[in-house]
């Protein structure tokens, strides 16, 4: 079977622009809708200055529209305040927005605890913590939490060798029924 045919066009989406800290490097987003779950949507740079968003298509369709973002660091010099992107809509300035100040995370909503195990069998897990209700892969496993973040952070910072105790039991104990299964 060959490969099928890709055609590059352009697309259009919704932009937004924001400074990084204090330098010359712009953070560019593009938010939209593909017609077709098998299209592709990037963001690439020109020659002059701008930026491309262009769409990847082939010849079969699987319509659906799915929804893409899309970030590009750029780098902008002068005085220059707006980022010029070309899309199927024409040329579009988009306005750069002041950097954030980076401060700290407020301690809103319930936070979890995630884990990750390493492959050999030594105490040496990664911890992180999230917001309740983001998605994580299937790797990381639940460690403490629905909680506030503080909590979470003292979770982390305390010694937690019981529940990894307890979790390497649990796995060992699963290891075992699904051994006797097959």
């Amino acid at each position: 079977m060959g490969r099928k045919t890709t055609t590059r066009m352009l697309g259009c989406a919704e932009y937004d622009a924001k400074w990084i800290d204090d330098s010359m490097a712009v953070r560019l987003t593009a938010r939209g809708f593909l017609p077709c779950t098998n299209h592709l949507a990037q963001l690439e740079k020109r020659v002059d200055d701008g930026v491309e968003l262009v769409f990847y298509t082939q010849d079969s369709r699987e319509e659906a529209h799915t929804p893409f973002c899309l970030q590009a660091i750029l780098m902008v010099e002068g005085d220059s305040n707006v980022v010029l992107v070309v899309d199927a809509l024409g040329t579009q300035e988009v306005a750069i927005r002041p950097a954030e100040n980076m401060t700290p995370e407020e301690d809103t909503g319930a936070h979890i605890v995630y884990a990750r195990k390493t492959v050999v069998n030594v105490p040496d897990e990664t911890y992180f913590t999230l917001p309740v209700g983001t998605k994580v892969l299937p790797i990381y496993s639940r460690a403490f939490g629905p909680s506030s973040k503080a909590e979470c952070t003292a979770f982390i910072a305390s010694a937690n060798n019981d529940f990894m105790m307890e979790l390497d039991e649990l796995h060992a104990k699963i290891e075992r029924v699904d051994g006797r299964e097959e």
